[in-house]
């Protein structure tokens, strides 16, 4: 397996100035926020920054509608000009702002307390908003948010303790479901419409479908691609339903679908210090990405991917350079080998 460094296949790099909590790809512009607060968007095709903000910190969660980018931040909710970045409004919530999540009925905002003197969160509050800013409904629930997406049902958060399992969102209501020998909710994602949700004692389960698969640790990212489900552990593991595992040194922080040296899509894993790209159908290693600090965040679209660190480093990666990048890097290495084998035997010429 082929191993380089992950500013050598980098198309586009940029710096946001602190540890980055935040990243989308969303309609060819790239979106990156810090745990300082600071919130920038450039362009895909040519790196051109189109803003940067500085609002509160840190930066948890980013989405888009109507032509606004509605941020969670410190203990606020931003809702921001997709073309300026301008604040358009903004509001305080309770405690510390997790989630945002936009949709037809509004925009929808999670907020959680922690207490100190326990270690733990208390309780959880759910917020939905106008697309002008005025509060319409809140709930406050004994549990935090550790997921909020959508299914074709509506909304859906992931539990912790006390309750676990998860909550549906009615219009006037808030529906408790069990998830059956399943601890509490660490991480989830959407896939299409499937809802997969990985929990503390290493199961991962799809909403309506039960338990999808299972590992030896926690975990901490999961992953659908068509009907498979692919799922990364704080121990470095990554499984597959399809039956294949691969483990890696180091917590696997994200999982993200990318372009792949071959040509085809694989399975970008996101460690301590580095990423490793898995072919999507076997799990096998197709090339390491050495890097010196956490990759924490990822997101990918078509035949581009980009990942962020915990410097600040924003990479972006295109399937065409990296496998040009490749190409060439191989074609040194080859090179080299060649050079030092002459080298030997002119050196043994020599000595007879």
């Amino acid at each position: 397996m082929t191993r380089l460094t992950l500013s050598s296949v980098s198309s586009l790099r940029r710096n946001i100035g602190g540890p980055c909590t935040v990243l989308r790809i969303h309609n060819g512009r790239v979106f990156a926020g810090s745990q300082e607060g600071i919130l920038a968007c450039w362009i895909v095709d040519s790196g051109e920054e189109v803003w940067k903000v500085a609002i509160s910190g840190p930066l948890s969660d980013i989405d888009f509608s109507g032509g606004k980018v509605h941020v969670s931040g410190s203990s606020n909710i931003y809702c921001l000009d997709y073309n300026s970045g301008e604040i358009v409004w903004s509001r305080e919530l309770e405690g510390s702002s997790d989630y945002v999540l936009s949709n037809d009925a509004g925009i929808w905002a999670t907020s959680s307390v922690y207490e100190i003197g326990i270690g733990d969160y208390t309780e959880s509050t759910i917020w939905r908003f106008d697309d002008s800013g005025e509060l319409q409904q809140r709930w406050t629930i004994a549990e935090r948010c550790w997921f909020f997406g959508t299914d074709g049902r509506g909304l859906v958060l992931g539990l912790g303790r006390p309750r676990c399992g998860t909550l549906r969102v009615g219009e006037d209501h808030l529906e408790h479901l069990e998830i059956s020998g399943a601890g509490p909710v660490t991480c989830g994602t959407n896939a299409g419409n499937r809802i997969l949700l990985g929990h503390s004692d290493g199961n991962v389960s799809e909403i309506g479908g039960g338990s999808a698969l299972r590992g030896a640790s926690p975990v901490s990212a999961v992953l659908g691609v068509e009907n498979e489900t692919i799922a990364g552990f704080e121990d470095g593991d990554v499984v597959s339903k399809a039956g294949w595992i691969h483990s890696s040194t180091g917590s696997v922080a994200a999982l993200s679908l990318g372009p792949s040296p071959s040509g085809n899509r694989a399975i970008w894993v996101c460690l301590d210090r580095g990423v490793v790209i898995l072919d999507s159908e076997g799990g096998a290693p197709l090339l390491e990405l050495d890097h010196g600090c956490r990759i924490s965040e990822s997101d990918s679209e078509g035949d581009i991917i980009v990942l962020g660190d915990s410097e600040g480093e924003i990479h972006l990666m295109e399937r065409d350079v990296l496998s040009r990048r490749l190409g060439d890097d191989l074609a040194t290495t080859e090179d080299d080998s060649m050079k030092r084998l002459m080298m030997d035997r002119l050196r043994g010429l020599r000595r007879g």
